[in-house]
This record gives structure tokens, C-alpha cells and sequence, in this order.
């Protein structure tokens, strides 16, 4: 289950150049580590918290998003490589959890509420909204994502 959950986001990592759109006489970007940042941390933010399919939605529409972005090919190439190990390590941390835990726990390290807190809360819910209207094709992978393609931070 947990490995068929990473699938749909390994596609289009491995998509991504085909998808890749590059700005008119914009320079191309080299800083891919906010969108790295923000794809290892959807695993603690979501799958971690018992939303595993919120995970898979944040990071399909993230790839996208980074996809639509003027990265040089280096970039590119780094980002994928980068988000195919994370997928690795975040199944095995999530498995972890489990094992540990003996299921998803209530409260992860370094948070200041409870999962259920946090996915009951306004903000969450609303993400989580967009999340599937960008699963069902009714919201665009920029409308989810909505940081600049040069953004410091990309927050889940």
C-alpha cells in the first residue's frame, strides 16, 4: 500500500523534462532546495499524520509546479534525483512509525498540536480542498502551489 502510494509521484518526477516549460527571456533558475524542502517535508506534514492521499496530491501538484518552472537542466536532474531518494526514506520512516508506534502516532516531534488538531483545522481543510480540486483537474498545479518558481520557502 504505502509503495503504491509513491507511484503516481515517480511518474512524473520521470515525466518532468517533458513537462518542463521554459520562460521567454527569463534566466533559467539553479535553486531547486525550497521545492526539495517542501517534498520531504509533505511526508512528515501529511503521511506521517495518517493523510497519506493529501501527501501524494502535495507532492504530484509540487513536480508539476517545479515541472512549469524555468529550472536548468542541472536543477532538474538534482530535484529528481533528490525526490526519488526522499520517497525511499519517507516510506521507511512512515513504515517506522508505524512499527514503533504501533500505528501513526498522535502528536509528531516538533509539532505544536496533535495530527488531529492540525487536519481539523481551517487552513488544513482548505488545503486539502484545493488539493483535490487539483487532483480532479479543477484547480492548476500553480493555483496549489502558488509560490514563486524562485521562492526561499515552499510551504505544504
Amino acid at each position: 500500500m504505502i509503495r503504491t502510494a509513491f507511484t503516481g509521484v515517480l511518474f512524473l518526477l520521470l515525466q518532468g523534462p517533458a513537462l518542463a516549460q521554459s520562460s521567454p527571456g527569463g534566466p533559467a533558475l539553479d535553486r531547486s532546495e525550497a521545492f526539495e524542502r517542501a517534498f520531504a517535508t509533505s511526508a512528515y506534514t501529511f503521511d506521517a499524520c495518517g493523510d497519506p492521499l493529501a501527501g501524494r496530491m502535495f507532492r504530484r501538484a509540487l513536480t508539476e509546479r517545479f515541472a512549469h518552472c524555468p529550472f536548468t537542466p542541472e536543477a532538474r536532474s538534482r530535484f529528481q534525483q533528490n525526490a526519488r531518494g526522499q520517497l525511499a526514506k519517507s516510506r521507511q520512516m512512515v513504515e517506522n512509525l508505524v512499527e514503533t508506534n504501533g500505528g501513526l502516532p498522535m502528536r509528531l516531534d516538533g509539532m505544536s498540536m496533535t495530527c488531529h488538531e492540525q487536519q481539523a483545522s481551517d487552513t488544513y481543510r482548505q488545503f486539502r480542498e484545493q488539493l483535490e480540486q487539483y487532483s480532479h483537474g479543477e484547480l492548476t498545479a500553480e493555483a496549489v502551489i502558488a509560490s514563486p518558481c524562485d521562492a526561499s520557502d515552499i510551504a505544504p
